[in-house]
């Protein structure tokens, strides 16, 4: 039997209450170090938040996904086929 290829995924971090947003962005920031791109704190069940931290290469990463995808046919594409 065949081994899973390992996906790279984003380290989880916990949900947090409202008052610890600072620290748990202090630490993800202290792991990251300087290549923090964007840091998005989504609100969950019951005053939780969880927080994502993207970095430079992970964005680049999501950009070029982005870019690559081809955009649907509209309307007009078919007319002029």
């Amino acid at each position: 039997m065949q081994a899973l290829p390992e996906v790279k995924r984003r380290p989880k971090v916990p949900v947090v209450p409202l008052f610890l947003i600072p620290k748990a962005i202090q630490e993800q920031i202290k792991k990251r170090g300087e290549s923090v791109f964007s840091i998005f704190v989504e609100r969950k069940l019951h005053h939780q938040y969880r927080i994502y931290v993207e970095t430079f290469p992970e964005r680049a990463i999501r950009a070029r996904k982005t870019l690559s995808k081809k955009p649907d046919r509209t309307v007009q594409d078919v007319l002029d086929v």
